[in-house]
């Protein structure tokens, strides 16, 4: 039971543990700026959640951490010593070290417990037009994933409860590599964007604020569309065209269908006609504004979008697929954002699904968040019944550069597995960043 089971699991457990955005969605390169760069700069938006974010990974390192138990940072003299080798050399780097914990109310394997780690580092480099709006970077992320005393991290340990989509989107097993390796870059006073590389396509994807399962939610569920056929870690492009200062924004992508975690796939982009291809269209708060094109989804305080892709058939593998995913996500005075998500797919192993939340930053706490949402998705197969899945955390920074995460979730009507009516999965994450 348990083989078969694995097996059926093997293209979404693929697709999930090469999710994230942002996205370890991505991760892209987590910076370090000084005060004074900043106020040169454009501000970025005040979100919830700065994932991503350059400014917002600088306030949250620098602020004054308040409320109960809270400490200030002892890591001062790193983080000037970063910013010192960045004005001295043009390089920039930092990294994050993450424990996950999961325990499971019912598994079809027998394995009711799950602890994973990731280490990534981020780096990057301006080629070119150094410190201009224009600059050429080059940015590199190192990532290592494995499980820490179970037999199966949170990935594939969660996916094997009977539950079609993972309780734990990218805390999987790969050891230390090259996840991301691009060039990126802003054109014509910020109208044009574009990257190119070994990128993490879920961080471009009809990603949003909430996808990055380091920081917020962890199931797929409400992280990335478990009904799109996204590829993962490959060589692509995408580009971002800002046409009039109404916000709309058109984003298409292409993308090679064969990912490697820490391997090379230029050859298959070049040499195989298999890709993936996405059109988006949207309205969004940061049209022409100096944010990254691979930190524009998750640091979008309001947007509105349909995303649109094709994926071409494998040979010897998966058939021809297409959907259409839709996202919108608004801000409610300056600490509250909804959201409501959907798409749907032919040729894929999830037909449809749909998910609605929210989070909340306490204003006195600086970077504490919580979150709710539920979600539903219904299978390909009619032999599968659909599954419905609610999520709940709370983010507590004890210091402003480590937090621990409680999380609570249900899936409901497991698809994989007919004898359970729910999966209880409580999960305990840790995250330092440096």
């Amino acid at each position: 039971m348990a083989a078969t089971v694995c097996c059926a699991l093997l293209p979404i457990a693929a697709t999930a543990q090469q999710v994230q955005p942002p996205a370890d969605a991505p991760q892209p390169a987590q910076l370090d700026l000084t005060l004074a760069d900043i106020a040169d700069r454009e501000p970025y938006p005040n979100l919830l959640d700065y994932t991503l974010s350059v400014q917002g990974d600088l306030q949250e390192d620098t602020a004054v951490p308040t409320g109960w138990l809270r400490r200030p940072t002892s890591m001062g003299p790193w983080f000037a010593w970063k910013n010192r080798v960045r004005e001295d050399t043009g390089l920039s780097f930092g990294g994050s070290w993450m424990m996950l914990w999961q325990n499971y109310s019912s598994s079809l394997i027998d394995q009711h417990n799950a602890v994973g780690n990731k280490l990534t580092l981020n780096f990057s480099y301006d080629l070119f037009n150094r410190g201009q709006a224009n600059a050429m970077s080059l940015d590199v992320a190192v990532e290592d994933r494995r499980p820490v005393g179970t037999d199966l991290p949170p990935l594939q340990a969660g996916m094997a409860t009977g539950s079609m989509i993972p309780t734990a989107a990218t805390y999987g097993d790969f050891s230390l590599g090259v996840t991301q390796a691009y060039i990126r870059q802003n054109l014509a006073d910020n109208r044009f964007q574009y990257t190119v590389g070994k990128i993490f396509a879920p961080n471009f994807l009809n990603a949003y604020p909430f996808f990055d399962d380091n920081r917020q939610f962890l199931t797929q569920a409400f992280s990335t569309s478990p009904s799109i056929a996204s590829p993962l870690r490959g060589f692509g492009a995408v580009a971002a065209w800002y046409p009039t200062q109404s916000g709309l924004y058109l984003k298409p992508g292409i993308f090679t269908v064969h990912s490697s975690d820490t391997g090379s796939t230029i050859d298959d982009f070049f040499s195989k006609d298999e890709h993936f291809y996405m059109l988006e269209v949207g309205f969004t708060s940061l049209a022409r504004t100096r944010t990254p094109i691979h930190a524009r989804a998750a640091m979008d305080a309001n947007n509105i979008h349909l995303t649109a892709w094709y994926k071409d058939p494998e040979q010897g593998g998966l058939p021809r697929a297409r959907g259409l995913a839709f996202n919108a996500n608004y801000m409610l005075g300056a600490n509250l954002m909804w959201f409501a998500r959907a798409g749907w797919s032919d040729g894929w192993f999830v037909d449809r699904n749909a998910a609605v939340g929210i989070g909340w930053r306490p204003t006195e706490h600086f970077s504490d968040l919580f979150g709710v949402a539920v979600g539903g998705l219904q299978p390909a197969s009619p032999a599968l019944r659909s599954q419905y899945t609610a999520e709940v955390f709370y983010r507590f920074h004890v210091t402003p550069n480590f937090a621990i995460t409680p999380d609570l979730q249900v899936q409901v009507d497991p698809a994989l597995d007919p004898s359970t009516d729910a999966i209880w999965v409580f999960s305990l994450r840790g995250r330092l960043t440096f």
